[in-house]
């Protein structure tokens, strides 16, 4: 098996910061991706999107982000692994064994939990006709808006996400219906703001979607109003469904880990510290009792730093916290 000062599980942006950090503090670090690419629910969910929220980046394309990410996580050539999957983690007196695929593979002083919401899931409707219409009309992500060129769409939800996608899609699609069960919207309001000014989309609120239908494709779907219980149809090219995804925390049989209340993520302290000695959290997967969720970027890359600088005095006792500032650094 090979040895590591700490192993690093997920390469979305909290891992991969997690991984530039741990080069930056000289810990011989490894991070284990499952899937075959790095940046976790960027490429997946919203490669196209732009994004506003990252410290001194007005703007700037997610899959772009994603690759100066992975740039910035191999500035010290810390070793990242894809297709590897963690499937348990065995502590043996105060080394941790890492089992990747089946096969037990590295030993680590310390591991640092990055892996988001874990394995995730679009959230379905639940409506006739879902399953049928997948991938014939119906999706759950955006990945290219030019396949939507004059066609008409709607989106369902009342997040940044379906809002976005909306916008998106109104450059390039005849039109654009946002479906949404209440009036009330989840999506920052800057989001709606830019939503509502579009001309080329038309918003439907207080409306669920209650069948999908068509031939060998989607043709139409039927929507209920929340407020009449009236029922009408609504003819469509593309249905986009954007309420969400349910993730479910990946569980390792040989680690007893305490998850948080709703079972997606771990409990840590405010040192990033979980119920085992040696294991921390950062990112989505963290949770701090009695704080929000913060599913930012932003915070995952904080939780990150503080995580690696409590894992060096963890490894090294002696070491100093705060391992200096980077604009020091001859790199």
């Amino acid at each position: 098996m090979e040895d590591y000062d700490l192993v690093i599980i997920g390469a979305g942006p909290t891992g991969l910061f997690a991984t530039f950090l741990a080069g930056l503090r000289d810990i011989n670090s490894i991070t284990l991706e499952a899937l075959d690419y790095v940046g976790g629910q960027i490429p997946e969910l919203y490669p196209e999107k732009p994004v506003y929220d990252v410290q001194g980046i007005p703007k700037i394309n997610a899959i772009k982000l994603r690759d100066q990410m992975y740039e910035q996580a191999r500035t010290f050539n810390n070793k990242i692994e894809l297709n590897s999957k963690v499937t348990d983690i065995v502590k043996e007196d105060d080394i941790f064994k890492i089992e990747v695929n089946g096969v037990q593979k590295y030993t680590s002083k310390a591991v640092l939990l990055c892996t988001g919401i874990g394995d995730f899931t679009p959230r379905k409707i639940g409506c006739e006709g879902e399953d049928k219409f997948l991938n014939k009309g119906l999706t759950y992500t955006v990945k290219d808006t030019s396949k939507f060129k004059d066609l008409t769409v709607a989106v369902v939800g009342g997040g940044d996400s379906a809002l976005d996608y909306a916008t998106e899609l109104a450059n390039t699609a005849k039109h654009v219906y946002i479906i949404h069960h209440s009036e009330n919207f989840k999506a920052a309001e800057k989001t709606i703001d830019l939503a509502r000014k579009n001309e080329k989309i038309t918003f439907l609120v207080n409306s669920s979607v209650v069948s999908i239908d068509g031939g060998s494709k989607l043709e139409s779907i039927k929507i209920k109003n929340e407020v009449t219980n009236d029922i009408s149809e609504l003819g469509l090219d593309a249905l986009v469904v954007a309420i969400g995804h349910v993730g479910k925390a990946n569980i390792y049989k040989s680690l007893p880990l305490q998850l948080s209340p709703n079972k997606r993520g771990v409990m840590v302290n405010s040192k990033l510290e979980t119920n085992i000695p040696g294991v921390y959290a950062a990112g989505d997967v963290a949770s701090v009792e009695g704080e929000p969720a913060n599913p930012l970027i932003a915070i995952g890359g904080a939780q990150a730093y503080q995580a690696i600088n409590y894992i060096k005095k963890y490894i090294n006792p002696q070491a100093a916290f705060f391992g200096g500032h980077s604009s020091n650094l001859k790199i």
